[in-house]
């Protein structure tokens, strides 16, 4: 398997891929979960000093990995315009946690985090689309970079105590609308699949609804899982501000 670890996923014989839900997949899916609770307790007793320079080296290294699996797509010759773009919700979470992170007055970025980039991430580490071994660079690399995008929203909302406002949700949609539209500026003009609008990747929940739905039908309960996310992400917010409200 070492011979592997640089080797490109078509380079590798199909045999050796780590299928969703198989051992190696469960447990990195365990321990990245476990890595960020334990990750939230420990930032929960630093100072402010030390958790703002732990989540900039963290966004910053995250960068770094984006740039470095460009920097390898193209040393192997694999770097393809339709694939490697930014235009993955996952990819512009990236660019959109780091402006969270170093932009003190980032409330909407900070909701885009919060509402899209943490639940997007880990929807990734439960059904990856990285069809290759475990222990290689294309599939480590996205699997630690996709934990971290999990993580940094967490520790900003309950480790710093951002709270997430429902109310801000509109200006996440609009938001999100500008990088929906570039993705199908993008599809349209290269044949690509960025943000999943084209056809279904295999082995993830949206083959599911592909199934029911047809395409590009599955868009449909798509948007509606978005919004029982959000029912699910915000109610305990708006809960614990009406209890608030009533004793006051």
């Amino acid at each position: 398997m070492p011979d592997y670890f640089f080797k490109y996923s078509t380079d590798i014989p199909n045999s050796l891929y780590t299928p969703n839900f198989s051992p190696a997949h469960i447990a990195w899916l365990s321990t990245a979960l476990l890595l960020i609770f334990v990750t939230l307790l420990i930032y929960r007793r630093w100072t402010q000093r030390v958790k703002d320079r732990f989540k900039k080296a963290a966004v910053i290294f995250i960068i770094i990995a984006e740039i470095s699996l460009w920097v390898w797509e193209g040393v192997l010759g694999h770097y393809d315009i339709r694939y490697s773009l930014p235009l993955q919700l996952c990819n512009i979470s990236v660019f959109i946690e780091f402006c969270a992170v170093f932009i003190k007055k980032s409330a909407l970025v900070k909701e885009f985090a919060y509402a899209l980039s943490m639940p997007s991430a880990l929807a990734a580490l439960i059904t990856p689309g990285w069809y290759a071994p475990f222990f290689t660079f294309q599939y480590l690399e996205p699997a630690l970079a996709h934990t971290l995008l999990v993580l940094i929203p967490v520790l900003i909302v309950w480790g710093d105590g951002f709270r997430p406002d429902y109310r801000r949700l509109p200006k996440v949609c609009g938001l999100l609308i500008v990088c929906i539209a570039a993705a199908v500026a993008a599809n349209l003009h290269l044949g690509s699949n960025y943000m999943f609008l084209a056809y279904v990747p295999r082995d993830t929940t949206l083959v599911i609804f592909e199934t029911w739905f047809g395409n590009p039908g599955y868009e449909l309960p798509e948007f509606i899982l978005l919004l029982l996310i959000w029912a699910i992400l915000y109610l305990p917010w708006m809960l614990s501000d009406r209890r608030h409200n009533s004793n006051h």
